[in-house]
């Protein structure tokens, strides 16, 4: 009930009826670092909203991984949402970055509820802006910025307190290549005195 309240709070959920309905119906789980909200080819059956925590949400490509965005706190799967309207499988998968809190609802009400409540659908409309907003920028970035600027940012932007904890096989899953090519771009990165590498971390000098 404590997540529900949460949620509710955040998206100003304010119909009564709606408020009701969410408390019937909806309920939370706990994910632990490492397994999977969403796996693909499973069709949907929930629409999971992240409440705590962080969900890396990507697809696969033979050996590859193609990261498609993470979910942080009050956020949820746009390609998962979209299912909630129409019976389908899901073409992603997700798995929990750390032990996560997810918020479920069975998806016969997702689309019910976006007719009959003002706030839902706002949620709904709004969830489909922001998360397409952030595919088209990622995809952007992938088409059209070199490897070893989407390898800085990436560390940049993952890093705490300068510092990424991370293997090279993990980072090159993360931006879709291969370990030999992200070893290589790190060397370079280091020689130009912007990193330094250590066993599986990275430190960022700029």
């Amino acid at each position: 009930m404590e997540y529900l309240q949460e949620f509710i709070k955040y998206y100003h959920i304010t119909e009564e009826e709606l408020i009701s309905e969410l408390k019937e119906h909806a309920y939370s789980t706990i994910l632990k670092k490492g397994e999977y909200a969403i796996k693909e080819d499973e069709y949907i059956t929930l629409l999971k909203i992240v409440v705590k925590g962080r969900i890396r949400v990507y697809q696969q490509y033979e050996d590859k991984e193609i990261l498609v965005y993470y979910l942080r706190a009050m956020e949820t799967c746009i390609l998962s949402l979209s299912a909630c309207f129409e019976h389908c499988k899901s073409n992603v998968n997700a798995v929990a970055e750390e032990n996560t809190v997810l918020l479920n609802i069975p998806v016969r009400f997702v689309k019910e509820w976006s007719f009959n409540y003002r706030s839902w659908h706002d949620f709904t409309i709004n969830t489909f802006r922001e998360s397409l907003t952030i595919m088209s920028f990622n995809y952007s970035k992938l088409a059209f910025e070199p490897l070893k600027n989407r390898l800085l940012d990436y560390i940049i932007q993952e890093s705490s307190d300068s510092t990424l904890y991370l293997s090279h096989s993990q980072l090159a899953k993360e931006l879709g290549t291969t370990r030999e090519v992200i070893s290589r771009i790190l060397k370079k990165l280091e020689q130009e005195k912007k990193l330094v590498l250590g066993q599986k971390t990275i430190k960022v000098l700029i």
